[in-house]
């Protein structure tokens, strides 16, 4: 259903940004002042890149081969190939002199390009196997907490309107006595942008145990919840804080979700009709 769709475009600073969790403490600096300033780094010889990371030459070559790439050298050659083209626009982030015109201008353009990056490392064959997994479920258990509990909601909302039903939990206890309760009829889906919630991967391996699929939306493809469940949907926003969330990662979350509920209509469209039909005439004849 989906193969009409481009193929992910590969990219080494969203490849970057999605391991950057995984990477050790000091390949960790490596990656983020890459990020931070990667029209500079193709300029730095190897011992200059260590320098200004504080970490040391063999550190920034373990970098580049986790990366993908061949060596510090051919990582330098891919990194300016991509500066090139007008993907590889770094995230602006929000500064303390900003006017309110500049904070706005930031911030759309964060969300903008979060759904461009998402689009362009999304799995097509994840979406399908979790839209077929979602169709066929008998009830959904919806995990997600904090910022992520936004996104919860609007899935539970796009669900139900194709005939799923679906609940969420955002409180811990709640999600692990109701994913003890799933079977292998059922299905559970988490929300985190960090990937890492200990909380949200014991409810996961709670709903596995209990013969549930187990559906994760997470931005880093190495996180521990992406590496737990059966099918993992990544998005792509950056993952520096702005205001205690990442600028653009709500967006890319809404954004796929919008992708899934847009699949699961298509696969479902006679009922998919039926059912917004029933929903518009009961709501339109309710005496309130």
């Amino acid at each position: 259903m989906l193969e009409e769709l481009q193929a992910p475009r590969s990219s080494l600073l969203l490849n970057i940004r999605t391991l950057l969790p995984s990477l050790n403490e000091q390949e960790q600096k490596v990656g983020q002042y890459v990020l931070e300033h990667p029209a500079e780094v193709i300029h730095l010889a190897v011992s200059d890149m260590a320098q200004r990371c504080g970490v040391s030459d063999a550190t920034v070559f373990r970098f580049s081969k986790k990366v993908g790439t061949e060596g510090y050298q051919n990582f330098k050659i891919m990194l300016a190939q991509e500066l090139a083209s007008s993907t590889a626009t770094p995230y602006a982030t929000l500064g303390r002199e900003d006017s309110l015109a500049t904070a706005v201008q930031k911030v759309i353009a964060a969300d903008m390009k979060a759904l461009e990056d998402t689009l362009s490392v999304l799995d097509l064959a994840a979406l399908e196997k979790a839209v077929d997994a979602l169709l066929a479920a008998r009830r959904v258990d919806i995990y997600g907490s904090g910022g992520a509990a936004v996104a919860a909601l609007e899935l539970q909302y796009k669900l139900m309107r194709v005939g799923v039903r679906a609940v969420v939990h955002t409180d811990s206890e709640m999600q692990v006595i109701s994913a003890t309760l799933l079977t292998s009829a059922d299905a559970a889906i988490a929300i985190s942008h960090s990937g890492e919630s200990p909380d949200i991967l014991h409810a996961l391996d709670v709903a596995k145990e209990a013969g549930a699929k187990t559906i994760a939306i997470t931005n880093h493809l190495a996180s521990p919840i992406a590496k737990a469940v059966d099918i993992n949907l990544s998005t792509s926003a950056q993952s520096a804080l702005a205001h205690g969330y990442p600028l653009g990662a709500r967006v890319a979350q809404v954004g796929l979700i919008d992708a899934l509920h847009a699949c699961m209509s298509l696969k479902r469209r006679d009922e998919a009709e039926r059912n917004l039909q029933r929903i518009a005439s009961a709501l339109y004849h309710h005496p309130g």
